[in-house]
């Protein structure tokens, strides 16, 4: 029996993608993944084609003439997007631009991501990460769960990204809730309560990084905050680029890899046979890290649009179409990976999609793959019986694969 054997015969696309959309297929969106690659590997749906075939999105990903919605797309099609202050903000950043805008950018942070620094955080990540299983060990030593989110996936990150940009450590924990709101702009459909969460989170950073970049001038300092207000000084960017660029900075930074860590740790619970081989074996963590990647890619989409007409899957686009890559849908393509559903970091490697491609591959997967891979041995190893110690508890968004809360027994 295959996938498509289990697609009802009168089933359409459009029911699948709005059981995809509803709270039962955002909290386990890979089944109608799917369902929908075994009707339409490139499905459009009103103003949008969905590629749900690890093929069609690695051509669009991979080929330059696909570009990504930047401020000309929303003067166009968003108007009064500049009145908000997330999509203001938001659309600005380098992720939301194209040539030369995102080179230019991207140019600006590329030293924080130098070989150099990379060994420098991973300094860090070493030097903090036994303090905070430390303080697992000892919430959870009464039998009480610890919430692993809390404890590990989000200060571990985020103490990186704030040594990176500077934020003081007694700083970071306020931005845990605020960045997830404000990166809640991103998603594919935003409703009103979640745009005016979004616009009030945007505003309390704004806030904080306003006076940062006002400290920054009155005393530099040797981080990358210190680094771009230089260069908007310089008039190398504009005040909103500056701002927007250390917000996104901050809460892609630490989003994504608390993301990993959480869904890494779900499957390695759940996979106990694969507990034990890291535990014991230093060799496996790159495979461990990567098939967590491929199984539960922490970003689930990539949108793109046409700039010329394109031919994607047999299926002919018009020039200025926009297209949305499902990342979730694409790294579990049978037709790509063997037993598509299972963890099995023991797979043949394969270029997983979560990380994007092309122009716009993200600038800090390095350090996110690195983070993982120091973290996750140290995990099993100072928690050798370490297993669920509740539900774990998924944010209802279609673009981060993030647990809100993930509750853990450490005893043993």
């Amino acid at each position: 029996m295959t996938i498509s054997d289990l697609v009802p015969a009168l089933e359409t696309p459009s029911a699948v993608l709005a059981r995809l959309m509803s709270p039962e297929g955002l909290t386990n969106p890979y089944p109608h993944y799917h369902a929908l690659r075994a009707l339409a590997p490139v499905h459009k749906a009103g103003n949008i084609h969905f590629l749900t075939g690890y093929a069609e999105c690695q051509q669009v990903l991979n080929d330059p003439s696909f570009r990504v919605q930047d401020p000309q797309w929303y003067d166009a099609n968003l108007p009064g997007w500049r009145d908000s202050t997330a999509t203001r903000l938001m659309y600005q950043s380098m992720q939301s631009r194209n040539n030369p805008d995102h080179n230019r950018l991207r140019r600006m942070v590329g030293g924080a991501f130098s070989p150099r620094r990379m060994a420098e955080y991973r300094l860090l990540v070493e030097r903090v990460v036994g303090g905070m299983l430390d303080r697992m060990a000892d919430a959870g030593s009464d039998g009480s769960p610890v919430d692993l989110m809390s404890y590990l996936a989000y200060p571990l990150p985020t103490a990186v990204i704030g040594e990176m940009l500077g934020v003081p450590e007694e700083d970071r924990e306020h931005f845990r809730g605020l960045g997830i709101d404000f990166f809640t702009v991103m998603d594919l459909y935003v409703g009103d309560d979640a745009q005016a969460r979004s616009d009030a989170a945007a505003k309390a950073m704004l806030d904080y990084w306003s006076g940062m970049v006002r400290d920054r001038r009155r005393s530099p300092r040797e981080d990358l905050t210190t680094e771009l207000t230089r260069a908007r000084d310089a008039g190398a960017l504009s005040e909103d680029e500056l701002l927007g660029l250390l917000m996104f900075l901050f809460t892609a930074g630490y989003g994504t890899t608390a993301a990993l860590l959480g869904n890494a740790a779900e499957q390695l619970l759940l996979n106990p046979a694969e507990a034990d081989r890291l535990r014991l074996d230093d060799s496996v963590t790159e495979a461990v890290v990567e098939e967590s990647l491929r199984h539960e890619p922490p970003s689930q989409i990539a949108p793109r649009m046409t700039s010329e007409d394109r031919t994607v899957g047999g299926v002919d686009i018009p020039a200025g179409q926009l297209l949305v890559a499902l990342l979730g849908a694409a790294n579990r393509d049978p037709a790509q990976y063997a037993e598509p559903d299972r963890f099995l970091p023991s797979r043949p490697p394969g270029r997983v999609l979560s990380f994007g491609g092309g122009l716009h591959f993200c600038i800090g997967a390095a350090l996110s793959r690195m983070e993982g891979a120091v973290v996750l041995p140290r995990l099993v190893r100072r928690f050798p019986r370490l297993a669920m110690g509740g539900t774990p508890v998924r944010r209802q968004v279609l673009r981060m694969r993030l647990h809100s809360s993930f509750p853990v027994d450490t005893r043993g």
